[in-house]
């Protein structure tokens, strides 16, 4: 009988091993988002959110990082933004490697009103700003930028550097809906009313979710966890990301692409 309980034991623990490889080796599935903001007057705009890339072995390679590249310019966005955490963070990686390796296959991203990127908690505070705008991207650290009808601000990682909302709105032009990056979610309780929309990743949507438990490790402290949440006037859309860390395996939570209509 005892002999039995380990099999099964043991079994069970391969099969959630095997589960949780596919799960974080799986092609990211398209979340999709509608935003209404208040006072557009334009045609639908269609953003497209990549976060939590964290390339490296062994589950995501630089050709998987140019696949989900290819995805992304497929959905034909009208801007792309990107919430961090682009290589590295898995205790297999060993050493992450240069930033430029991580970045590189991200120059193929393509939208006309651009790609604007803010820095994870993985992501170097030296180099960051350094590497990123050398491929076609807007590094944004406490600091906004015209996006035609939108303004995009970026601030700092919170764990690892100094964010600051009111340095990334001030000076924004009156009248221009706003969209507000940043790593982690739970800075969006300091999010004032103005901004028309925040996006955020880190959590990864818990990453691996137990039957009955739930997930085991959130990195929120206000349960924004994965998805949409509208509280005080305000809106906030955290993306489980299409990588991993810690483990490469992913349980219950599939990589995501987001895409969010805003009319």
């Amino acid at each position: 009988m005892r002999i039995a309980a380990v099999v099964a034991l043991g079994l069970a623990g391969l099969s959630a091993i095997v589960g949780g490889w596919r799960g974080a080796t799986a092609r990211p599935r398209v979340v999709r988002y509608d935003v209404a903001v208040r006072g557009w007057s334009g045609p639908p705009l269609r953003l497209v959110q990549v976060s939590d890339i964290h390339m490296g072995p062994p589950d995501m390679p630089a050709a998987r990082v140019a696949d989900i590249v290819a995805e992304v310019d497929a959905l034909r966005p009208d801007i792309i933004v990107l919430t961090g955490d682009y290589h590295g963070g898995k205790f297999l990686d060993g050493d992450a490697g240069n930033l430029d390796d991580g970045v590189r296959p991200l120059r193929r991203l393509h939208a006309p009103l651009g790609v604007f990127a803010v820095r994870g908690n993985h992501d170097d505070p030296y180099w960051t700003p350094r590497v990123l705008p050398r491929y076609r991207m807007t590094y944004l650290e406490n600091a906004h930028a015209d996006a035609g009808p939108v303004t995009v601000a970026g601030i700092d990682d919170a764990e690892t550097g100094h964010p600051d909302i009111a340095a990334a709105l001030a000076g924004a032009p009156p009248g221009k809906p706003v969209l507000l990056l940043m790593h982690e979610p739970d800075r969006f309780a300091a999010v004032p009313r103005g901004v028309a929309l925040t996006l955020a990743g880190h959590t990864h949507g818990g990453q691996i979710r137990l039957p009955l438990i739930g997930a085991i490790v959130t990195h929120t402290d206000f349960g924004w966890v994965r998805g949409r949440y509208d509280q005080g006037g305000r809106t906030l859309i955290v993306s489980s990301g299409v990588g991993t860390s810690g483990v490469p395996l992913r349980l219950g939570v599939p990589p995501e692409i987001v895409v969010v209509t805003l009319h």
